[in-house]
């Protein structure tokens, strides 16, 4: 669970987002995870003005480039406003250069009475006090970065995410931003199950990055665990696909989907290649 005391993701400094240590992704230097850009992004959409409570239903978010460890200045916009439903545009900027941008529809929140479907077998998180399983630790000294502010458990072909740090200093991070920081991971959840069963490597050695992320929830997270289901594709001309079922502690909650850059052994991330 989110340890309120550890180091953020992000500082404020006015209306700019500052990162730190723990926003480090794996492949390019000085560069964000693309966790905390998605967290970010979600976090803007959420809190972007409306005159009625609202939801975010579905966040398309397309990683034009890597945000740098610089403060960032994200920027939203009412696309088109509506009772019931409003669409925002967001955006991501250092000094004033483009690194991330996305939409984000959101509906109104309303007490209803609906007939739920009637309950199937899903999968179940960990218990809460559960210490998660860290697949990326290596022997000797190494630098700090986003996979030290996840928890990670596999069971089978589920993997489970819990944020342990908050995303923004003196902030409490809600359900959605969780459920965006966690996202990112979805092409690469076959390959931590596979791992964590000790299968055979692949036959040819590939690397992938997610150029964009699609997120569809039709409620908030329950419990402090995020469970992803993903099948995944590649194909031989450097393109794939990437989509996963979300599960929390009361059962399915929506849907994630990206689209893949599928690279050769010379497009390693940095982390691989400094071991």
């Amino acid at each position: 669970m989110v340890n309120p005391g550890a180091e953020a993701l992000f500082r404020r400094d006015g209306d700019l987002l500052v990162p730190g240590p723990l926003t480090t992704g794996p492949w390019y230097p000085g560069t964000l995870h693309g966790s905390a850009m998605l967290a970010a992004m979600g976090r803007a959409a959420e809190r972007h003005p409306s005159t009625v409570d609202r939801q975010v239903v579905r966040l398309t978010v397309d990683m034009m480039r890597a945000a740098p460890m610089a403060p960032l200045r994200v920027e939203t916009a009412t696309a088109r406003g509506g009772k019931n439903i409003d669409f925002v545009d967001i955006a991501m900027y250092a000094d004033d250069e483009l690194f991330v941008r996305g939409t984000a529809l959101r509906m109104r929140t309303a007490d209803l009475a609906v007939d739920e479907p009637e309950a199937a077998e899903h999968p179940l998180p960990p218990a809460p006090d559960h210490v998660g399983e860290s697949p990326f630790t290596k022997a000797g000294p190494e630098r700090p970065g986003f996979h030290h502010a996840i928890d990670v458990h596999v069971d089978g072909d589920v993997v489970w995410f819990r944020l342990t740090a908050p995303v923004v200093e003196g902030e409490e991070t809600s359900s959605f931003v969780t459920v965006a920081a966690i996202a990112d991971w979805t092409y690469a959840t076959p390959h931590l199950a596979r791992n964590a069963r000790g299968g055979p490597p692949p036959a040819r050695t590939v690397y992938a990055i997610n150029a964009d992320t699609t997120i569809n929830t039709f409620r908030p997270m329950s419990g402090s665990w995020l469970g992803l289901r993903t099948t995944a594709h590649t194909g031989s001309l450097g393109a794939g696909t990437s989509s996963a079922h979300l599960y929390d502690d009361a059962g399915p909650l929506g849907s994630c989907a990206q689209s893949i850059l599928v690279r050769g052994p010379s497009g390693a991330p940095l982390s691989v290649k400094e071991v």
